[in-house]
């Protein structure tokens, strides 16, 4: 279940309650279902009512016993009693771990937007009852069963080994980046400006730590790195020093970005304050630079618009001219035109880049050619250079340079429809002008990830199965998966190819979800789910999406994703027949995490009596999949 503001308040209730209810003890023992499926009961009697069925293989934590009869914790937290009769005991060997950040808080539920609900102290030893997300569930004298990050903490185990320093030590510590291309910052927070980069497996001292966040050197740049993006254990050895970030790119090109430091900053129509007001920018807010006089950037926004801020105002994100992979900038052919006048070729993670250098502004012109695979470049130049070749693993099969009249001719034949953007800076004289590809219509080809909602598998070898309906016990992660697959299924039968995240469960993560989009450079991703709420107060159909403008990556994805999600919403509406809630932003890990358009499908309410009934229909799932398909062809027609 994903937590949004109005299923936040029913998760705090529910986990209240369970407190309330009783604090489970780690008890060293668990129970295997044995086949079939079994009855968990409210008592220790077959004269005490059912209030649910496990089915064989999943794993109950033992909490007590009376007589043949086991108390269990279920996966939703809630406990019940099951007879001993119908699991296989197994020994468990007790966990504990020991807190290493100082004065840290601990919660009712796995994450910060759950409340705080008492404190524990460096070297501070808590029995672990489970855990979930990089959260561990533990046992906190005075306060109960709460929930502590995983990254402050360290297994008991490991305190004990003599060849380590003291417990706590953070000099001890170092981390593994798990994200993919994430940023470090100038303070503790996502407030602070990026002062430089880091990529999925670097490894990095811990210098320091605040709120959930560690201090590390990158290069010759100390800056703070989010710890939910990182996995943290002890040096043996100390850590290699760390890669240097990417140094910061200069212009020219629009390949830099940087981000704004004003609170609100006007952007202006020219170079100057006297000029026009036509936008605001506001702090965090990234841009990028497509040109540069004197102290002014023009630089392009959200909407597409260009307009001038004070550079005073902005600062220079490190790395900006590195694609998102890491990947530097490669010049494959440099043909020189005329003096101090050239033409180059180059290479940014898998994507082409023409640069002409030495041409003044208006001085040259770039035309699609008679096909929509060509492009034309003329150039004022008093040359007589003549170059024929071709660029073959970067999809260009001719590139002819010619003198006609008093200009040189740069023909690029491409081995499929392609588009182009301009970007000049004044200052050095250079363009650049970025080649894409065209986006063809229709789903033929198209690569396509979809996300059948939870499913993972958790500690002690049961699965998350997301929201549970209240009236039926139906699973959202059956329901979803049903649907996913059938997706699946038209869009395979139109043509586009499809990977599934999972076909059932998965160890994956929710950022490994997303992965797997971004390392098989898919169209798109989708990922889908059943909402709830307390009390079945709400029902309806929701599709999110989340491209925060100051992103570097997924700002300038905001159009897409965002078309994406309504028209989703838009045919899952006409097929499902229930409330439209809307298209709503949200910062979903799976959103986040991936690195093409993105959205999150909740396809009706499993805790509306209503909706519960129909999500457990065949007619109504196929419905939903022939919404979600529609709106997906919708997209890329």
């Amino acid at each position: 279940m994903k937590i949004t503001p109005r299923k936040r308040w029913f998760l705090w209730s529910l986990i209240l309650m369970l407190l309330l209810a009783g604090i489970p003890v780690w008890a060293g023992e668990e129970g295997v279902v044995k086949s079939g499926v079994a009855n968990v009961r409210k008592g220790p009697g077959i004269s005490n009512a059912v209030i649910t069925q496990v089915k064989s293989g999943q794993v109950l934590p033992v909490l007590d016993r009376s007589g043949s009869w086991l108390k269990v914790q279920l996966h939703n937290g809630q406990t019940g009693w099951i007879s001993e009769s119908l699991v296989n005991i197994r020994t468990v060997a007790e966990k504990k771990v020991v807190v290493t950040g100082s004065n840290v808080n601990v919660r009712k539920g796995p994450g910060t937007g759950f409340p705080v609900v008492g404190k524990v102290n460096q070297g501070d030893t808590l029995p672990v009852l489970g855990a979930r997300d990089g959260w561990y569930n533990v046992k906190v004298a005075g306060v109960g069963q709460a929930w502590i990050a995983g990254w402050l903490v360290k297994d008991e185990n490991s305190s004990k080994d003599s060849s380590q320093p003291s417990r706590g030590s953070i000099s001890t510590k170092q981390l593994v980046v798990t994200g993919n291309g994430v940023n470090v910052r100038k303070g503790p927070g996502t407030n602070y400006a990026t002062v430089a980069k880091v990529y999925k497996n670097a490894k990095y001292t811990i210098l320091d730590q605040k709120n959930g966040w560690y201090k590390i050197q990158v290069g010759k740049q100390q800056g703070w790195i989010a710890g939910w993006l990182v996995s943290v254990s002890s040096a043996q050895p100390p850590a290699p020093p760390a890669p240097p970030a990417p140094p910061a790119s200069p212009v020219p090109g629009g390949s830099l970005v940087v981000v704004v430091t004003g609170d609100v900053v006007n952007v202006r129509q020219g170079t100057s304050t006297e000029t026009a007001i036509m936008s605001k920018v506001y702090r965090g807010d990234r841009l990028v630079v497509i040109e540069k006089q004197g102290d002014w950037y023009k630089v392009q926004l959200a909407n597409g618009q260009s307009g001038w801020v004070a550079s005073w105002l902005t600062e220079p994100v490190q790395g900006s001219g590195v694609s998102r992979g890491g990947t530097q900038r490669s010049e494959v052919l440099i043909v020189p035109i005329a003096d101090n006048q050239v033409f180059k070729v180059a290479e940014l993670a898998g994507r082409v880049e023409l640069i002409l250098e030495g041409w003044v502004n208006g001085q040259f012109q770039v035309k699609q050619g008679s096909a929509a695979d060509k492009l034309v470049l003329e150039l004022e130049a008093n040359s007589t250079r003549n170059y024929e070749g071709e660029i073959k693993r970067l999809g260009v099969s001719q590139v002819k340079v010619y003198p006609q009249n008093n200009k040189s001719i740069v023909e690029l034949d491409f081995a499929s429809p392609v588009t182009h953007n301009v970007a000049y800076d004044v200052n050095s004289k250079t363009a650049t002008i970025h080649v894409g590809t065209a986006q063809t219509r229709g789903l033929q080809g198209k690569l396509i990830v979809i996300d059948p909602g939870h499913a993972s598998v958790q500690p002690g070898g049961w699965l998350d199965p997301g929201a549970v309906g209240p009236r039926t016990n139906l699973y959202e992660k059956d329901v979803v998966f049903n649907i996913a697959f059938k997706v699946k299924q038209m869009l395979e039968q139109a043509g586009a190819r499809v990977i599934m995240t999972h076909m059932g469960q998965t160890e994956l993560t929710l950022a490994g979800r997303a992965e797997i989009a971004n390392v098989n450079n898919a169209d798109i991703f989708v990922s889908i789910h059943a909402n709830s709420s307390d009390k079945g107060l709400y029902s309806g159909h929701s599709t999110y999406f989340y491209a925060p403008y100051g992103d570097e990556i997924l700002g300038p994805q905001r159009y897409e994703r965002q078309k994406l999600a309504t028209l989703v919403q838009r045919e899952m509406v006409k097929m499902g027949g229930r409330i439209d809630i809307g298209v709503l932003e949200a910062n979903f890990a799976v959103l986040r995490e991936t690195r093409v358009p993105s959205i999150l499908v909740e396809t009706a309410f499993i805790s509306d009596a209503q909706e519960e009934i129909l999500l457990g229909q065949e007619s109504f799932r196929t419905q939903l999949a022939v919404g979600i398909f529609n709106g997906i062809k919708a997209y890329f027609e």
